[in-house]
């Protein structure tokens, strides 16, 4: 998704923080209603759904930082568990 130029890097961000802010109080909701002891249940379309919101602000992220990257480089160098990045 493409930066309108009247809107800010961080305007840009926080609009789409909202629907993963909204993920994590209905995480929380399902923590506190469905938790018996150590285990949690929730529902597969709903994990799902979760696992779709995450992805789509990743994505987007990714896809903002590609296009303001100097020289074609990545703007932040992503460090990743274990030190192997990969493979895709």
């Amino acid at each position: 998704m493409a930066t309108p130029e009247k809107l800010s890097l961080s305007d840009f961000v926080s609009r789409r923080l909202h629907p993963v802010k909204v993920t994590i109080s209905l995480l929380k909701h399902e923590l506190e209603r469905n938790s018996d002891g150590a285990a949690t249940k929730v529902s597969a379309p709903l994990v799902a759904s979760v696992i779709s919101t995450l992805e789509l602000f990743v994505e987007d992220y990714e896809k903002l930082i590609e296009k303001t990257a100097v020289g074609g480089k990545p703007a932040v160098e992503r460090q990743f568990v274990g030190g192997e990045q990969p493979k895709i």
